[in-house]
């Protein structure tokens, strides 16, 4: 008996010394977020000013750990296109491989802004350099946004995961055209979000300040990159929307200005406010939470026992229990020197 209360006594000890030595609980575990990105997230440009994640770390505090994993002129698309070369492709990077390594909580994606490059076709005559985007159908850039949602959801973490809708940006030069990234990119990157039913931030929306980009109006500056981290932390902090059930209804508690339903983690038909329903199982909501802008946030979700009321909720290290099998990586590592955009 004496040995064991001696024992505790001397854990407890140790924890309230190493308390009083760094300020952080002992056995605790910092939240790991893993910047997933092109050029606008390494920091291309600023490279003697704090980059966005290095800002963001100083925001979130020291229960989080943010780590940069950008790569300058990285797509998305490159799971499984196979015409030109692919060498600009973010699936082929040490960093990817490092950010699937890392063991992440929370997965922010910031890239598309170089996929826009898909849609702008070389023209010496005119400056354009494409340099070897190459080219591939719009339906594969849906299918390799959705891989790269699907090799992070799969990881043992279960992180929860942010896409950014990308920036404005405008250079004809490297052909980047904010049009492209308007009417082609954004949609995709929204769309294939709604779908697996992951965060949405709107970066283009929010982050077009003139004064905030370098002169080749697609990179932040050193003020900018302050700037883009008050927004992804905002929505990173923001609390998540909660539901209710009233009777046969689902509803979500507070103000909402766009609403996804989802059951048993598959998209459901129909965007009403309101969902009437039909069977028991698992339920979350994606939702748009501000009126002047397009980003989302997923619900906690909440499981409905009785049609007519009864609803519990399921905190998020319940959701999962048994992980889906992992994507397997096609691409060996190939990264090849190249002009940062």
């Amino acid at each position: 008996m004496f040995g064991k209360f001696h024992f505790d006594k001397t854990i407890a000890i140790s924890g309230a010394i190493l308390f009083a030595l760094t300020g952080a609980a002992p056995y605790s575990h910092a939240t790991n977020v893993a910047c997933v990105g092109n050029s606008i997230t390494e920091g291309y440009g600023i490279w003697g000013d704090k980059k966005y994640p290095d800002h963001l770390q100083e925001m979130l505090g020291d229960s989080y750990s943010v780590t940069n994993f950008g790569v300058s002129s990285m797509t998305f698309a490159g799971a499984t296109i196979k015409a030109g070369d692919n060498s600009a492709s973010y699936w082929k990077t040490e960093k990817f491989k490092a950010a699937l390594n890392s063991s992440p909580d929370i997965v922010v994606i910031e890239l598309g802004t170089n996929d826009s490059k898909f849609f702008m076709a070389n023209d010496d005559t005119q400056g354009i350099y494409n340099y070897n985007y190459g080219q591939c159908e719009k339906s594969q850039l849906y299918t390799d946004y959705e891989a790269l949602i699907d090799t992070f959801a799969h990881l043992p973490t279960n992180p929860e995961i942010f896409a950014t809708l990308q920036p404005y940006s405008n250079n004809l030069e490297w052909a980047i055209m904010d049009t492209a990234i308007v009417n082609q990119i954004n949609p995709i990157i929204k769309e294939t979000a709604i779908k697996k039913g992951v965060n949405i931030i709107d970066l283009h929306t929010l982050f077009k300040t003139p004064e905030w980009f370098l002169s080749d109006s697609v990179h932040p500056n050193a003020t900018g990159a302050q700037e883009l981290a008050k927004i992804i932390n905002k929505y990173i902090t923001l609390a998540k929307p909660t539901l209710k059930q009233e009777q046969t209804s689902l509803q979500v508690n507070g103000n909402s200005y766009g609403v996804h339903w989802y059951k048993d983690g598959k998209l459901m038909e129909g965007d009403n406010t309101t969902l009437t329903l039909t069977a028991t199982g698992k339920y979350r909501a994606l939702v748009k939470v501000e009126s002047d802008n397009d980003s989302w946030l997923l619900s906690d979700e909440i499981e409905v026992n009785d049609l007519n009321g009864g609803a519990t909720a399921i905190s998020p290290n319940q959701r999962k229990t048994v992980q889906p099998k992992a994507r397997k990586l096609h691409h060996k590592v190939d990264v090849k020197g190249r002009r940062a955009e």
